[in-house]
């Protein structure tokens, strides 16, 4: 895929990248084993640093999405309300208020920090580019203690490489503002948690009280196969399954009538279960891969964590 790298702004390239990223990364266009109470999740439970309701940027960090280089491409801003509408993310992006992104690994851990510089056209969509320091977000702790980070099949054929990024949105100035270099840590600390499935539903603890809600897997794809508006959870016996931060090919049964092939076929990648704006419940992001390329939305329980809502869907890379 030819990436065609034009800054936007005047800034001086900076690229550290640590650990092997795991591919080259880039989908092109839109397009299973989790029954007994999920028990809990492994993943980090930090409470965030900043008060409920904070506005916050996340996008899809991929190490060699510009032209080999690090860049953050924005999926969804949380401001007063939810958007996906492409400038507005652009503009926080080219001003710099959403400079330091929390990097997320496909278990949920904090993977490293991306910090932007600017913004730069990449095949016609306009992403962060900056630096990033940490393991590659598709990777994972070895079982052995003092073992190497090894990578994670799945999240490398599935996300080729890339993994989810979050960031505060502040006053403009960028990585380099002031404040920036007097707090080094201004990287948003997120808390993150874990989803499961068992046969046909996925098993959510949204707003983390210890009930997990139970959302029908085929719920999550309308009548012609897209991101479904809203998820409501069902009443049942909550199934016996291990939650984890990321699930990949889940593939929602067909419906009536429906011959699962061609542009009907879609497999569904959760790609993190995170509180992205502090507000107590965790937002889902679910990627949705079709024979012609993938998508990726951004469910927020806005109400009741009985219901998620679609606040965002974009196309990340071209």
């Amino acid at each position: 895929m030819a990436l065609d790298l034009a800054p936007r702004r005047p800034v001086a390239w900076l690229v550290v990248v640590v650990g092997a990223a795991g591919g080259a990364c880039g989908p092109s266009v839109r397009p299973e084993a989790p029954g007994d109470e999920p028990t809990p999740s492994t993943v980090s439970t930090r409470p965030p640093p900043l008060s409920a309701g904070r506005s916050a940027l996340v996008g899809e960090l991929c190490p060699q999405g510009a032209g080999g280089r690090p860049a953050v491409a924005p999926l969804a801003l949380r401001a007063v309300s939810w958007t996906s509408d492409r400038e507005e993310l652009v503009s926080i992006l080219a001003r710099g208020s959403a400079a330091q992104f929390t990097v997320h690994a496909v278990d949920g851990r904090r993977a490293g920090t991306f910090s932007a510089i600017g913004t730069a056209d990449v095949g016609g969509n306009e992403v962060a580019i900056g630096s990033y320091v940490g393991a590659p977000p598709c990777s994972r702790p070895a079982a052995a203690v003092g073992g190497e980070v090894t990578g994670d099949a799945a999240c490398l054929q599935h996300q080729k490489g890339c993994g989810l990024a979050v960031a505060a949105v502040g006053a403009p100035g960028g990585a380099f503002a002031e404040a920036a270099l007097e707090s080094p840590e201004l990287a948003l600390g997120v808390v993150t948690g874990g989803a499961c499935r068992s046969g046909e539903v996925l098993a959510v603890d949204v707003d983390r009280d210890g009930v997990v809600e139970v959302f029908p897997l085929g719920a999550f794809v309308d009548a012609v196969r897209a991101p479904a508006e809203e998820v409501s959870a069902v009443s049942m016996v909550a199934p016996a399954c291990a939650p984890a931060f990321a699930l990949h090919g889940l593939a929602p049964p067909p419906a009536p009538g429906v011959v699962m092939d061609g542009k009907h076929k879609v497999e569904l990648d959760v790609l993190g279960v995170l509180d992205v704006d502090g507000d107590g419940r965790h937002e889902l992001v679910v990627a949705y891969r079709y024979v012609e390329g993938r998508t990726i939305a951004v469910y927020s329980a806005m109400s009741t964590a009985a219901r998620l809502e679609l606040v965002g869907e974009l196309v990340p890379w071209p």
